[in-house]
């Protein structure tokens, strides 16, 4: 098998991609039915209580859930055609695993270190960039960003240990 043919294998049918998602919006629509009902979803004396409107809102977006599973497992046009293939799915994950890398690194390091190495890292890695422009560019974006919201908006990021090593 060549190389070409790697690429276009399909990883995906459109079948399988709607049905995964529509599953999501049930799971959703569920968390959220179940939610809405603890919270009361019903009508109290001065109307409305909390959970009223997101309950319904949470049975409309099962029944649309619903619907499209029963479509995907229907359509046999749906079914056999390619969501996905190799060569397609590369670049997505280009950018998904980096940006889940920052969510995870946010949480140890603070915004402002996961955002350097963030924007550093795709600079170097998707843009072809010298590691010196890379590490500038990082570098000045953060401390924009840093002075807006930390000293000129006061809203405080998540912060780390380098953050509280300067006293912020």
């Amino acid at each position: 098998m060549d190389s070409n043919q790697k690429e276009d294998r399909v990883l995906i049918k459109h079948g399988v991609a709607e049905f995964a998602c529509a599953l999501a919006f049930m799971i959703a629509g569920g968390l959220l039915i179940w939610d809405s009902y603890h919270r009361g979803a019903g009508w109290g004396s001065a109307g409305p209580k909390s959970g009223y409107f997101p309950f319904r809102i949470g049975i409309i977006m099962c029944i649309a859930a619903a619907v499209v599973m029963f479509n995907a497992t229907r359509s046999r046009a749906i079914n056999s055609s390619s969501f996905v293939t190799r060569g397609e799915i590369k670049p997505v994950l280009q950018v998904l695993a980096p940006i889940l890398g920052f969510v995870v690194v946010a949480q140890f390091l603070g915004m402002y270190i996961a955002a350097l190495a963030l924007i550093a890292g795709f600079m170097k890695v998707l843009g072809k960039y010298s590691w010196l422009k890379s590490l500038g560019v990082g570098l000045a974006v953060t401390a924009v960003v840093f002075w807006l919201f930390e000293i000129q908006f006061m809203v405080p990021l998540i912060k780390g240990p380098l953050e509280a090593a300067f006293g912020y």
